[in-house]
């Protein structure tokens, strides 16, 4: 029953910061070609105004296709994002993390929402606490209810994708902000291996932390944030003279 709470949060989330990067791209002049809600294969599509919009059972992310306008001089492919100003292009970076913002200070309240927003940031890359905030997001859901739940997974989101790793938005906006000022665009600039490793290794500490908080979660055995703490504490014991 949890992972199906979290399934819909996670959804709520996607469709909110979806539909405002798609507002800000529309509202600066950037045509899209499609919407997506998701990631992995869509299980739902349909196409509103020329525009195809879709669904899957991943829906952890939304992300844009703009409306391709053919090859450049230098052979790399073009499109109405490209055609955008510098400021423009890092407000459409930043909307689906404004989009998450906004949920967020809705959910909650502006000072709520923005003091859950800057603790993510230590939050969401200190995995050897998941299995402990896992607990503790579970027993807000069931206590505090829906709205504030969805509230602080938002800013929680929303920290974790201004980290400056790739693919992330973070990362994203400091790429743009380089080459928009210091060199020209790489054609057909990939995303960096190594970060795409990190982001998994972030992932892969926080569903092992999912599973505890859901399997285990009263359980009485130091999680491995405190094991790494109490070996710490051994270690510098055994450094004493």
């Amino acid at each position: 029953m949890a992972l199906a709470w979290l399934w819909l949060l996670a959804t709520v989330i996607s469709l909110v910061s979806g539909v405002v990067m798609a507002l800000v791209c529309w509202g600066v002049g950037a045509s899209l070609s499609e919407v997506r809600f998701h990631v992995g294969p869509p299980l739902l599509s349909f196409r509103i105004r020329g525009v195809k919009w879709s669904l899957g059972f991943l829906n952890f992310g939304a992300s844009v296709t703009f409306e391709p306008l053919g090859i450049r001089r230098d052979g790399s492919d073009n499109n109405s994002f490209l055609q955008l100003p510098l400021f423009l292009r890092l407000i459409v970076h930043l909307s689906t993390v404004a989009g998450m913002l906004l949920l967020a200070v809705a959910c909650l309240s502006p000072a709520r929402g923005l003091a859950a927003f800057t603790s993510g940031f230590e939050q969401v890359v200190n995995v050897l606490l998941a299995r402990e905030r896992v607990v503790a997001f579970l027993a807000l859901l069931r206590t505090e209810g829906f709205v504030p739940a969805l509230g602080v997974l938002s800013a929680k989101l929303a920290a974790l994708n201004l980290l400056p790793l790739p693919p992330l938005t973070g990362y994203m906006l400091l790429r743009e902000l380089w080459q928009g000022i210091f060199k020209p665009r790489t054609p057909n600039a990939g995303i960096p291996a190594w970060g795409i490793m990190l982001v998994l290794l972030l992932l892969l500490g926080w569903g092992y932390g999912l599973y505890e908080g859901l399997v285990n979660p009263y359980s009485r055995e130091p999680g491995i944030g405190v094991m790494f703490r109490e070996a710490k504490k051994l270690i510098g014991s055994a450094a004493d003279p």
